[in-house]
């Protein structure tokens, strides 16, 4: 039995589909966060924004309004926001191995250690913290 090939797509097509979803979500997120705001904080008129989101007139996305675009929705700290910031990150990584995760909370023991870790790697002011913290906070005299 022989194993099968996996299908290879150039990355010129991969780019364009993962463009395609991304310039989705950017839509819904200028939606969102109402088309004058966004226009105003990019400092271009309504109409180039218009036009940039469709890609009409040989007018596209600049890839630094997509920064704009994310801090405008980090700061509205709402659950459709955090939505549609976690979809244009997903756009981000889509064409690479990483993945976008959500913080995992460590148990004391495991911070414990990776604070040990830090401090081991301060050299000797870390290695008198940590000693320091083992006394119990005493100093010796």
């Amino acid at each position: 039995m022989t194993a099968q090939l996996s299908l290879v797509y150039k990355p010129s097509h991969v780019g364009a589909e993962v463009w395609a979803k991304q310039l989705e979500a950017i839509r819904s997120a200028v939606n969102y966060l109402g088309l004058k705001e966004v226009a105003f904080e990019l400092d271009v008129s309504g109409s180039s924004l218009c036009d940039a989101l469709n890609e009409r007139d040989r007018k596209r996305w600049a890839a630094e309004w997509t920064h704009v675009l994310k801090a405008m929705l980090a700061s509205k700290r709402d659950a459709i926001a955090d939505d549609m910031l976690r979809a244009l990150l997903d756009g981000d990584v889509a064409t690479t191995p990483f993945d976008i995760t959500e913080p995992v909370e460590l148990t004391s023991e495991e911070l414990a250690a990776a604070y040990a870790r830090e401090l081991r790697a301060l050299g000797e002011p870390g290695q008198r913290a940590m000693a320091k913290v083992h006394r119990g906070g005493r100093r010796s005299r």
